[in-house]
């Protein structure tokens, strides 16, 4: 139908905005709005927000994606059990069109949300490497802190059927395979990473992966950092915080992203990220079995993966 442009947000329901907010804050990001019923959130980068949460019972509502245009808007809604385009109605404005995908979440396909000016980052330096130094007469002296979180970056979901959510997805929102992982024979493919296509332009190695896992919910919805650095000052900021922790640090094989996970206190899982691969649509799929997709390159394994 169209190839959407990025993902843009993820949207909760919580009981308590004033515990989710001062997690978020814990966790990096910054309010962007908030009203009596809900809380808008941003990062570092110049996007309105990239995490809404609803006054409600716990739950992952769904995920906004950016549209190109609004004639995307218009084609989207032709979709058979596509929403109409409607004014969005909440803080930073835009135009969207609801969609409903084959496990019941809500896909929110939006454009003309306003920007905002981006926020300056902190604890920046150059890194210099075995054969290349770059950072000379400066020296490292880092800030405690949060991480800053910079932007949203790919959302897992638990689903009871990932291939048909897969197809689904690459149907309307135009996504292609990075790597499908296969059970026993090479043609039983049970889920896959799927990126943006944006054709010669090179994006994330995953903006979506939908897994066989039961219940229904959020896997994690995970969210950039600046660097290394920035992943271990916000691993001890949270630790400090006595936040529940659930899996890193470590090295991904599979998008090959620096990790670390933590639940929020609704448990839901975010995760932040940094170092990841870049791929764009010229490069073709792998096929990997699906037992190796949760093994590192370093760091700590799944087998202290915290569920």
């Amino acid at each position: 139908m169209i190839k959407v442009r990025d993902i843009a947000y993820g949207r909760f329901r919580v009981p308590d905005l004033d515990v989710a907010e001062t997690f978020l804050l814990d966790f990096g990001m910054v309010r962007s709005a908030r009203t009596d019923t809900a809380l808008y959130m941003r990062g570092t980068d110049p996007h309105h927000h990239l995490y809404i949460a609803e006054l409600g019972e716990p739950e992952y509502v769904g995920t906004g994606y950016y549209a190109d245009s609004e004639q995307d808007l218009a084609i989207i809604a032709a979709a058979d059990g596509a929403g109409e385009i409607e004014d969005i109605g909440e803080p930073g404005g835009g135009k969207r069109v609801c969609l409903t995908d084959p496990e019941g979440f809500r896909v929110e396909i939006v454009h003309g949300i306003e920007g905002v000016d981006p926020l300056p980052v902190g604890n920046v330096f150059d890194h210099n490497f075995g054969t290349a130094q770059s950072r000379k007469g400066d020296v490292v002296r880092l800030q405690k802190g949060p991480a800053q979180v910079k932007r949203c970056g790919h959302v897992v979901l638990n689903v009871s059927d990932p291939m048909a959510c897969d197809a689904w997805y690459k149907e309307h929102l135009g996504f292609i395979s990075s790597d499908e992982m296969y059970d026993g024979d090479e043609d039983n493919v049970v889920f896959t990473f799927n990126r943006l296509d944006r054709g010669k332009e090179f994006v994330d190695h995953h903006v979506l992966l939908t897994v066989p896992r039961q219940p229904k919910g959020l896997g994690h919805l995970a969210f950039e950092v600046e660097d290394v650095n920035a992943v271990y000052l916000g691993h001890e900021w949270l630790k400090a915080k006595g936040y529940k922790h659930s899996w890193g640090i470590g090295r991904h094989i599979y998008g090959s992203q620096i990790f670390d996970y933590w639940y929020d206190p609704f448990d839901f899982r975010v995760e932040h990220w940094t170092d990841g691969d870049l791929l764009n649509a010229d490069i073709p799929p792998n096929r990997e079995p699906a037992n190796e997709a949760l093994k590192v390159q370093w760091g700590t394994g799944p087998e202290s993966r915290l569920e």
